[in-house]
């Protein structure tokens, strides 16, 4: 991000119009070092400083008249008038839209010297490394701690490159497997819609469309809507799974095998209970090629099944042989139908 974008970023943070993905983002920044939370604490007591103060239009050409002084420009005799902006200008409006009151508060902050703040922003993003990956590939990872990631396909994780003092925070986006280092710092896995939170551990994550699913190996972790408070969040031990739907509180756990539910570090695709939208959304990330339904009311049937190093053609086979569907090729698309 420029700093145009990073501006905005906070701006629609304290404007309470930002997205969960943005917040997230920020609520990782602020955590990351004690800088960043001073930093977060000073751009807070100045907005609402200016949000509290009463609406004041300002005198642009006593303005002009001050800034010039200060910077030891010519005065102009009479100072040259400075036109009224009837529109806000187009930089913004493709944005997003605020109250006068927002606009006049970003005023004051930069007046008030956010630039500063911006600045150190900027610097503590650009000490955040983000990995991908692409379609049919994986990638392992070692953390700033030690801690080893296994990233599935069509994956991406994002995490500071020195670890705070007081926590360690890793947003996820698509499937991983964590080996968690022992620390005295607890360790945080933030995704689109919950937070993980764990000591030391080894568990998989699925982390996509609003829906975080959590397999414990070993060790204990805990599970929370990301927006709901802590005392919401659900614990798990090793062969429990829980699933977390947007902002509605965990499920209950329940016992799985693990090795089974994370079979994918072994190649294998498994499938439980799983709507035939979610697997060829899958199938698609696994091996690389295009896959549609002819009629997306297929999508809703469910599928539980378990496939090993299979070409992508007998894998489809199966699936349509179960739900008596057939799918047709064509160069390298597949359709599923009827």
């Amino acid at each position: 991000m420029n700093h145009v974008e990073q501006h905005e970023l906070l701006m629609r943070y304290f404007s309470g119009e930002a997205t969960t993905e943005e917040r997230v983002e920020i609520e990782a920044w602020r955590r990351a070092s004690a800088k960043n939370q001073s930093a977060f604490a000073e751009f807070e007591k100045i907005w609402q400083s200016a949000t509290e103060k009463p609406l004041q239009v300002p005198n642009v050409d006593q303005a002009w008249v001050q800034l010039s002084a200060q910077l030891g420009l010519p005065q102009e005799t009479p100072p040259a008038k400075i036109l009224e902006m009837r529109k806000p200008p187009q930089l913004w409006s493709h944005k997003f839209s605020w109250s006068d009151r927002y606009v006049w508060a970003a005023a004051a902050i930069l007046l008030l010297g956010v630039a500063t703040i911006l600045y150190q922003f900027v610097q503590s993003t650009n000490e955040f490394e983000t990995i991908t990956t692409a379609h049919a590939l994986q990638d392992s990872i070692k953390l700033p701690d030690g801690s080893l990631v296994k990233l599935n396909s069509g994956s991406e994780i994002r995490f500071a490159k020195h670890f705070a003092d007081s926590a360690r925070y890793v947003t996820l986006t698509g499937e991983a497997y964590f080996e968690v280092t022992h620390d005295n710092r607890p360790f945080y896995v933030n995704t689109g819609n919950a937070q993980i939170k764990v000591l030391g551990t080894k568990f998989g994550i699925w982390a996509r469309h609003e829906q975080t699913r959590v397999t414990v190996r070993e060790g204990r972790v805990s599970l929370r809507a990301l927006e709901l408070p802590p005392a919401t969040a659900v614990e798990l031990t090793a062969n429990q799974m829980s699933r977390c739907l947007k902002q509605s509180p965990p499920e209950a756990p329940r016992l799985v095998d693990a090795n089974h539910r994370l079979g994918w570090l072994e190649g294998k695709i498994i499938f439980d209970q799983t709507s035939l939208t979610e697997v060829v959304a899958e199938l698609q990330r696994v091996y690389n090629v295009p896959i549609e339904l002819s009629n997306p009311a297929l999508g809703q049937n469910t599928i539980t099944g378990s496939f090993h190093n299979k070409p992508i053609e007998s894998v489809l086979a199966s699936i349509c042989l179960t739900l008596n569907l057939q799918y047709t090729k064509q160069t390298d698309n597949f359709t599923i139908s009827e």
